[in-house]
């Protein structure tokens, strides 16, 4: 259920550069198609939220995204020009940011699945909350959607902002 949470979001909010973009339109003929989505995260939602200090927030996202399954069963999700505008719905702050990532998943033969993105993402963590990444990261999921490993920069460049901080 974590899994599916997280990356239903990962696939509305994930980001792209542009060698995948390219790959994307490539890759099967089609262009990454329009995405928009509005909806609220309540504190102690599954898959992350805002609960120190606690509150809800709005997510509203536009831009293009597409969904690649690799002939090996792997994925490449792609989201050029996508941004996200979050709201702290109690004070009224809000930031709006460029997700401009790649998510990469791929399945191990135990059925841990392992997400790499790349790029500008904000990402639901169970663990960290509501977060903009910008750099290379990665986490795992076992086959039953329970994070494994929550989210690790994969070369210690990257950079963390917690956007529930940031609202408060």
């Amino acid at each position: 259920m974590k899994r599916a949470i997280v990356l239903a979001i990962s696939v509305i909010l994930a980001l792209t550069m542009a060698a995948p973009t390219v790959l994307a339109q490539s890759a099967n003929g089609t262009a990454p198609e329009p995405v928009r989505a509005d909806f609220i995260v309540m504190p102690g939602d599954p898959g992350g939220s805002c609960e120190d200090p606690d509150f809800p927030i709005r997510l509203q996202v536009s831009g293009k995204g597409k969904e690649i399954t690799q002939p090996d069963g792997s994925k490449i999700i792609t989201s050029p020009g996508l941004f996200v505008t979050v709201t702290n719905t109690v004070n009224g702050e809000q930031a709006t940011f460029s997700i401009s990532g790649t998510f990469f998943e791929t399945t191990a033969e135990n059925g841990d699945v392992t997400t790499v993105i790349t790029g500008r993402n904000l990402l639901r963590d169970p663990d960290a909350g509501v977060v903009l990444l910008s750099g290379n990261f990665s986490f795992v999921f076992d086959e039953k959607g329970n994070l494994k490993q929550s989210f690790e920069d994969t070369d210690g460049n990257g950079q963390v902002i917690d956007v529930c901080a940031l609202l408060a």
